[in-house]
């Protein structure tokens, strides 16, 4: 596969993870990760959890399907070193059934390994960035 074909599938593996995250989709989640120790996931504020039943069984755990959440990616950049690829992005999610609305923004960064002919990931790491009240502004909601 050329670079740029690699950083597209990467992209697409990316949005797949940010979409299982805004439909609270568990199945699709699965689709994503590798299904090993070696996974790592750092929730905004969390520590790291190891492996991968440790990641599922979070997931399982903050999804609620009454949510509704609007995800928002910024300032995305690609990455692919041979087997190795990393995508940085600002995710501002926005959980629109919260009252009071609640907006979490977030520095980043997922690490994927390819497998064959796919690239699954291996590490998401999301630490929050501190917003003022001014900085939520209606041009920031859309």
């Amino acid at each position: 596969m050329s670079k740029n074909s690699d950083r597209e599938e990467v992209l697409k593996v990316n949005d797949k993870f940010y979409k299982a995250l805004a439909t609270r989709d568990l199945q699709l989640m699965d689709t994503v990760w590798v299904k090993d120790s070696r996974a790592g996931c750092v929730h905004p504020g969390w520590i790291m959890l190891q492996g991968w039943q440790a990641i599922r069984q979070s997931w399982e755990n903050v999804f609620d399907p009454k949510d509704q959440l609007d995800i928002k990616l910024s300032n995305i950049n690609v990455e692919v070193k041979g087997e190795i690829a990393w995508v940085t992005c600002i995710q501002k999610m926005i959980y629109l059934k919260r009252n009071p609305m609640l907006i979490n923004v977030s520095q980043s960064t997922n690490i994927f390994e390819r497998h064959e002919s796919r690239w699954l990931m291996v590490l998401h790491h999301a630490s929050p960035i501190p917003i003022t009240h001014y900085e939520i502004t209606e041009t920031h909601l859309q």
